[in-house]
């Protein structure tokens, strides 16, 4: 059986559907009894949220975390108090909101970086928001690892169900793929996804490696990074134990993993097999901060500002994001 961990739970941006979405969650009983939870929200915005939701449950308002006393399935709510400041305009990103979701999760990596909790659920949250609030890397992973004071290779990963997908390049332009590309950077990807699984769960990881080019470069007919970064870095990889195959065209990678029951896939660009993954499940999946010292997680979309305040938010693919920290958090030591 899984320890029960300690997590820090965060609205995300509180414009959107994140209050919405922690309500219709936290009110399912069995959800509140598979971890201690520390809700780091504005008590208003936390209420709002399950009064749009339709859903209540119960919490109890703590002052100082690091002498919590958890009673099963009972969250603790640390009171981040926004009422004496400028007002959220709810549906819309601004700089309000943009620097109440940085301070929020900023507090709840603290109390995961003071071994108070063992990692950071978060609710939808919205770039361009955090950017107006003071953001300035290009997005929050990296600036996790600038707080967490980590120097180690990262990248985001997605999950549906048990596929896993991690990126060798990820939020820069697509000009600048293949300048950003480079045999060190594929084997840290491909290691980084081993751990990650592992921590999961996952006892013997089997991860696809995608091609750059059309048909796989077709042998260096179109395009020869197969043969002087992608292979290479497989089989660097598989010096270190690894279980790796490919490269595969991207077309038909999720074919490959189909039929050889591969676990992960590690492209070479963010929407190579993101796109798969989101049209194979896109109210299910899940964004993990792959790579840092402690497990973060949220759902895989974002803040869906046109549905806020209209309880049509479908609350699964925060709730599996949830149940994954969990079961990632878990195994923290």
């Amino acid at each position: 059986m899984m320890k029960k961990p300690s997590v820090a739970l965060v609205l995300g941006d509180p414009a959107g559907i994140g209050p919405e979405l922690v309500a219709k969650v936290l009110s399912q009983p069995a959800l509140r009894e598979l971890a201690n939870i520390i809700l780091i929200a504005d008590r208003n915005e936390l209420e709002k949220g399950m009064e749009i939701a339709g859903q209540r449950f119960p919490y109890r308002e703590i002052s100082d975390a690091k002498a919590a006393t958890f009673t099963p399935g009972e969250p603790l709510l640390l009171n981040h108090d926004w009422t004496q400041r400028t007002p959220f305009e709810y549906g819309n990103a601004t700089e309000q909101s943009g620097v109440y979701i940085l301070e929020t999760l900023a507090r709840a990596v603290e109390l995961t970086q003071q071994g108070i909790t063992q990692g950071v659920c978060f609710a939808p949250l919205n770039k361009q928001a955090m950017h107006m609030g003071g953001l300035q890397h290009r997005d929050e992973l990296h600036w996790f690892a600038e707080l967490l004071n980590f120097k180690d290779f990262c990248c985001e990963v997605n999950v549906v169900e048990d596929l896993w997908a991690g990126r060798a390049t990820s939020h820069i332009p697509f000009r600048d793929i293949v300048s950003n590309l480079n045999v060190d950077g594929v084997v840290d990807t491909i290691a980084l996804m081993d751990r990650t699984l592992r921590q999961a769960g996952v006892a013997q990881p089997k991860i696809a490696v995608q091609a750059l080019n059309p048909h796989g470069g077709e042998n260096g007919l179109f395009g020869d990074e197969e043969q002087t970064i992608i292979k290479p870095a497989m089989a660097k990889a598989k010096e270190q134990g690894i279980d790796v195959y490919g490269p595969y065209p991207a077309d038909t990678t999720y074919k490959a993993v189909e039929t050889q029951k591969l676990d992960a896939v590690v492209s070479m660009y963010h929407d190579q097999f993101a796109t798969a993954l989101k049209m194979l499940g896109f109210e299910r999946g899940i964004t993990v901060q792959g790579g840092l010292p402690v497990p973060i997680a949220t759902a895989n979309h974002g803040t869906a500002y046109n549905l806020y305040g209209q309880n049509l938010a479908s609350s699964s693919a925060f709730e599996n994001a949830f149940r994954l920290l969990v079961r990632m958090a878990s195994n923290v030591s």
